[in-house]
């Protein structure tokens, strides 16, 4: 690294440095730790047909997010919808920019 880089130009040498370690493994006594003190996120496994994977990986870029986040979306919108007085439709937009709140943005990009 150089003597006194400006923060973008260090940024953006760190990163490329990773990037060229990011398939290396990791090192025999890595331990992983989650932030906080939450329960572990529970994984759901979800059989489409190939025209019903189509439409929601349509509906992902469409909305610039990884199909398993719009997936996520989508049940999110039906629980609360259900949730919700007939007369009380969700609002998409609130949900998305919520959803944006709590998801790391490299988990947003769609891919």
């Amino acid at each position: 690294m150089s003597e006194n880089p400006n923060i973008e130009d260090l940024l953006t040498e760190v990163a490329e440095a990773s990037e060229t370690k990011r398939h290396d493994s990791l090192p025999e006594d890595a331990v992983g730790r989650r932030r906080g003190d939450v329960p572990a996120p529970r994984v759901l496994s979800v059989r489409l047909t190939d025209a019903q994977y189509r439409r929601l990986a349509a509906m992902a870029a469409d909305r610039d997010l990884p199909v398993s986040t719009m997936a996520r979306l989508a049940i999110l919108e039906h629980l609360d919808q259900a949730a919700q007085p007939a007369s009380g439709p969700i609002d998409l937009t609130t949900v998305t920019a919520a959803l944006r709140e709590v998801i790391r943005p490299e988990f947003l990009k769609a891919g």
